[in-house]
Formats: C-alpha cells, sequence, structure tokens
C-alpha cells in the first residue's frame, strides 16, 4: 500500500494549496485586493517587466487560456496593461501598470513574513536542499520543451530572491 504521508509530491500539494490561501487572506486582511495567481505574474513583471502571455503560461504551468482570464482580469483591475511585441507586431505582451509596480513595496513584506514563517526552525542548507530537490522533479516532470525553459529560469531564479 502506498502512504500518501511519505510522498513528497503529497507534502508539495498540500503546501501549494496552503500558500496560496494564506497568502490571499494576508492580502485581503491587507486590503489589497490581489490573488496569489494575480501575485505570481506580478512577481514576472517586477522581475522582467514585460512578458507574452505564453511566457507567463510556461512560467507558471498554466494553460494560455486560463492565463488569458487571469490577464484579463488584471487589466480591469489596473494591475497590468497589454502592449504590442515591439519585435513582432503579431504579438502582444503584457506589463505592470504604475499601480501595479507600486505594490511591489507593499505585498513584497506580506510575502516575505509568510515565506518566514514557513521556513521558521528550518536550517538554511535543509533549505538550499529542498529548493535544489524540488527544482530537479519540476525538471523531471516537465516536457521536453518545457525542460529546456525551466532550466534556464532556474539559472535565471539562481540570482533572485524574495
Amino acid at each position: 500500500m502506498l502512504d500518501y504521508e511519505t510522498i513528497p509530491l503529497h507534502w508539495v500539494n498540500r503546501l501549494g494549496f496552503l500558500v496560496r490561501k494564506e497568502l490571499g487572506q494576508l492580502f485581503m486582511q491587507g486590503g489589497y485586493d490581489v490573488s496569489p495567481e494575480e501575485w505570481a505574474v506580478l512577481l514576472l513583471l517586477w522581475r522582467d517587466t514585460s512578458k507574452t502571455p505564453g511566457d507567463i503560461a510556461a512560467v507558471t504551468f498554466r494553460d494560455r487560456t486560463t492565463v488569458t482570464r487571469l490577464i484579463d482580469g488584471m487589466v480591469s483591475k489596473g494591475l497590468v496593461f497589454r502592449d504590442m511585441d515591439p519585435s513582432d507586431r503579431r504579438k502582444s505582451v503584457v506589463k505592470a501598470t504604475d499601480r501595479g509596480n507600486d505594490l511591489e513595496q507593499e505585498l513584497v513584506p506580506i510575502a516575505r513574513g509568510l515565506i518566514a514563517r514557513a521556513l521558521n526552525g528550518i536550517d538554511p542548507g535543509d533549505v538550499e536542499t529542498t529548493v535544489r530537490s524540488l527544482r530537479t522533479m519540476t525538471r523531471n516532470l516537465s516536457s521536453e520543451r518545457d525542460r529546456h525553459k525551466t532550466l534556464q529560469q532556474t539559472k535565471e531564479e539562481d540570482h533572485v530572491q524574495l
């Protein structure tokens, strides 16, 4: 019999749900109408200033239809806007509005607090090993095309911390 409590992916799934729920509640309590999914898009845009919807879908492992709906909602909230891709006018890119960019100063401390609570009592070396292991699991389960993108993102993310 397979004991789910011994499967790392069970804990990853539980933690993911818990983090999204808690982060959403913390943002709401702070008076911010930003969902955890919107937060993930803003994080990407704060780092890279613009992304195509396809890039956002690839990084967040969401389908393009879901990302399009998410972006539509963020446009309605005034968090992001669509612009023409300067390298290919047939494509659009998503960029944070001034309001969306201003939220970085307000939301990052909230997220840092949650991260600190989650990591409380865990040795920094163990955190580093866990992140490395989770990245490897992600690469192992990604398609060949996604594997290359994930590897590139991993290299970029090694230089970015909250």
